[in-house]
């Protein structure tokens, strides 16, 4: 286990050592009691547990939700005549049709070009405990690696 490992992990779980992954939780819990790096991050994910867990969901009004569900008989009647195939079509007549749908998808895909070519891919390379565990795997899965 690495501060890396950590990261990820309380990313992915938050910081309460109960939500862990079972065959992490011990490792990560000795990282912790040795490394102030660690009790930062772990302190940090607390942090935004404590946000995230005050947060309170929007709902939608009374009146959205009429309007939504007097909607739906009409939706589900075109969705029902455009048939399985006709699913996109129905969709993109939703939007606006083939144009709007087309220039954003258009834009969309320039963007993501120009973007990923005034970035440099910033790869870290991995740790030493990372290599040592895929090294003793033996042929077990690696789905997460």
């Amino acid at each position: 286990m690495n501060e890396a490992r950590l990261a990820a992990i309380l990313d992915a779980y938050g910081a309460a050592p109960a939500h862990w992954p079972a065959d992490e939780r011990a490792a990560a819990e000795a990282l912790l009691a040795r490394s102030p790096g660690a009790r930062r991050l772990q302190r940090a994910a607390a942090g935004l547990d404590l946000v995230l867990a005050r947060h309170e969901p929007l709902r939608p009004t009374p009146a959205l939700r009429a309007a939504i569900l007097a909607d739906a008989p009409r939706r589900q009647a075109a969705a029902e005549r455009a048939g399985p195939s006709g699913f996109w079509a129905a969709l993109l007549q939703e939007l606006g049709g083939w144009r709007p749908a087309g220039a954003a998808l258009a834009a969309a895909l320039v963007l993501g070009i120009m973007a990923g070519g005034l970035v440099e891919p910033q790869v870290a390379p991995p740790a030493a405990g990372d290599l040592m565990h895929l090294a003793l795997l033996d042929g077990q899965d690696i789905g997460d690696y």
